[in-house]
């Protein structure tokens, strides 16, 4: 079957937002469950207003999970962004890459090989009053593979659908990063701006920043993008390419003026 130019654009661009937001990890079962099990936080203080009820809505949504034969396949895709935590108990010595949290389209993940640094930080957080890492954007985490799994099918009927440019389809998936973007700032904004008053370490609200190197107290961060979110650019510029070959070859075809 031949393919038309805004085709192979389109399934180019598939196929990278398939691996940014949905290429899956296998899990033990046992795995899985201690490590649902773990992330069930006590949480530092109460929430409130909106955000407790987003809390709440997260915890009535399902985890997009696959289960087979003693194993779970969870399609979370590759990192978006990393956040490297240095501070003076934990020498680079020790830990030549920092502490390292991945944050996927389901939320943030250990990046550590022999040590889970994602509740190492949490630790540190706690103690200055820093909500979980775990409890940010309960409802996108949960229903993120969901989205991202119909946006990709959305993808593919706008690639296979000849006759008509359904240019609708598209939008979602152009605007992802985007909405990534604002979402997480939204987020990293808001646990630094709801802190326990009553926490060991008393330290001033602050804005955990989104790009680059910041210090609150002896403690430093480096957050960046990472490869997954380099990933869904290019999908957003083949998706992009995709829609405007598919309008030129409408045209030519004579279904759209």
């Amino acid at each position: 079957m031949k393919l038309e130019k805004y085709q192979i654009y389109g399934l180019i661009g598939a196929a990278f937002f398939f691996v940014a937001l949905l290429w899956p990890k296998v899990y033990n079962k046992d795995v899985y469950t201690s490590k649902m099990e773990a992330s069930r936080v006590e949480r530092v203080f109460g929430l409130k207003g909106f955000v407790k009820k987003w809390e709440h809505l997260g915890t009535q949504i399902s985890d997009f999970v696959i289960p087979v034969d003693g194993k779970v396949i969870v399609p979370q895709g590759a990192p978006l962004w990393r956040i490297i935590l240095d501070a003076p108990q934990y020498p680079r010595t020790a830990f030549p890459d920092g502490l390292l949290v991945n944050i996927h389209i389901n939320g943030p993940a250990n990046g550590c090989r022999n040590v889970d640094c994602l509740h190492e930080i949490d630790t540190i957080n706690h103690y200055i009053g820093m909500q979980s890492l775990r409890t940010s954007a309960p409802v996108l985490s949960k229903v993120g593979g969901y989205l991202a799994f119909f946006m990709f099918l959305s993808l593919l009927v706008f690639v296979f659908v000849k006759k008509k440019l359904l240019g609708w389809l598209v939008i979602l998936p152009l605007v992802t990063p985007f909405i990534f973007i604002v979402v997480f700032s939204y987020w990293t904004h808001w646990i630094g701006y709801h802190l326990n008053p009553w926490a060991s370490f008393k330290v001033h609200s602050f804005t955990p920043i989104l790009y680059g190197i910041g210090k609150v107290a002896q403690f430093s961060t480096h957050n960046r993008p990472a490869y997954g979110f380099t990933l869904l650019m290019i999908a957003f510029v083949f998706i992009s390419l995709s829609y405007l070959s598919k309008r030129k070859y409408l045209k030519n075809q004579g279904v759209l003026q």
